[in-house]
């Protein structure tokens, strides 16, 4: 198996209805918190690092096969969202 950065807890789905935030999303934001930063802070207030962290995650998840591609390439958190661009688009 290929060489994985990110972890993929598993996060309750009403967590992510919740917060209007996709499952990729949500699962990327779990991976990447810690005792210092919960996965809410980072949900409501993401650090630069931390944003491009949850970028980083949810292409490897789309990569390994984790989720399903979004037919648009948004993949929604709270009221903006994550662009992303597939290698075929």
């Amino acid at each position: 198996m290929a060489n994985r950065n990110y972890a993929t807890p598993r996060v309750d789905a009403e967590w992510a209805a919740n917060r209007e935030t996709c499952m990729p999303v949500a699962v990327a934001i779990h991976a990447i918190s810690d005792a210092h930063r919960a996965p809410e802070a980072i949900w409501e207030d993401p650090t630069d690092a931390e944003n491009d962290h949850v970028t980083m995650a949810v292409e490897e998840y789309l990569r390994h096969g984790d989720f399903e591609e979004s037919e648009d390439g948004r993949y929604p958190w709270g009221q903006s969202a994550i662009v992303i661009y597939s290698a075929e688009g």
